[in-house]
């Protein structure tokens, strides 16, 4: 078992962040920034935050709380968002993971970066760490920005690149399966991308791998992680939507600029699961993780 570790998560309050700090702070002393508002997980510390853009006020804050290792989960993994607001992107994954990658590196704190499928082109599918990075849209150029500075930098860092991660969000920050539910509680349609393939998984096997790369002091790696069943998102949402037995005819398959016909982001995960020591999940495993 691991020793009791100082941990700061960067984009605590989110869907990410939160799970991430419920599954660590039964070992482990969390801190977790907020922005504006944030659902509290006991035993975490909760602290606010809003300079990513700027390194000077990184710098103290991580200073002042002197963390041993810091998780980078911040920012919108929303596509379209991304698209209407590029600069917003690159000050959210890139310039502010930097940033904190800087105070981190000074105090010689382990950096984890929570990174993306979209890092990738989409043009093959099955993607292993060391197949070449093109994205193709602004959320996967910010992160791969992101990635490069680090690798540059940092000799303490472990880049983790997923799949959509599936679990329940907060009231303040809900997920996309949150949001699933909610559409059909009002009514509303729900327009998704029937082109991008993934292959999700449930966020519990995030916190694993987390804990896991603290035991075992692995340093200086990108890994992936996903789920062994690929599907596009639009059949992802039919599929939650029946296992639930909510109306899937609220769901309607919509093509956009981002989609440039059929697209495959699927991750190689086998790395990780040798790490892990474990069996890799079905969907309907993950699923399950759910109810």
């Amino acid at each position: 078992m691991s020793q009791k570790k100082k941990i700061l998560i960067i984009g605590g309050s989110g869907f990410v962040g939160t799970n991430l700090a419920k599954a660590l702070s039964e070992k482990h002393h969390v801190i977790a920034t907020y922005h504006r508002d944030y659902s509290r997980v006991p035993n975490v510390e909760y602290q606010p935050f809003v300079g990513l853009g700027d390194k000077d006020l990184c710098a103290k804050f991580v200073e002042t709380l002197a963390p041993e290792i810091v998780i980078y989960a911040a920012g919108s993994h929303d596509l379209a968002r991304g698209e209407k607001d590029p600069n917003n992107m690159i000050i959210t994954h890139t310039n502010g993971a930097n940033h904190m990658l800087i105070a981190s590196d000074y105090l010689k704190a382990k950096f984890i970066l929570i990174s993306s499928d979209y890092v990738f082109s989409g043009t093959e599918g099955n993607y292993s760490e060391g197949d070449t990075a093109i994205p193709l849209n602004s959320l996967g150029k910010a992160k791969l920005g992101a990635e490069n500075y680090i690798r540059s930098r940092s000799l303490n860092h472990v880049i983790i690149r997923c799949a959509p991660l599936l679990g329940r969000g907060t009231l303040d920050h809900p997920s996309w399966l949150d949001q699933l539910r909610e559409t059909e509680m009002t009514g509303a349609n729900l327009t998704i991308s029937k082109l991008k393939v993934h292959n999700p998984v449930h966020i519990r096997e995030l916190g694993l791998l987390i804990e896991r790369i603290i035991e075992s002091d692995i340093r200086n790696k990108t890994l992936h992680l996903g789920g062994l069943t690929k599907l596009t998102l639009f059949d992802l949402a039919t599929r939650f939507m029946k296992d639930f037995d909510l109306d899937e005819t609220a769901l309607a398959p919509i093509e956009t600029v981002l989609d440039t016909g059929y697209q495959d982001f699927s991750l190689n995960f086998s790395q990780t699961l040798r790490l892990l020591k474990t069996e890799p999940l079905l969907l309907e495993q993950s699923l399950d993780l759910l109810k």
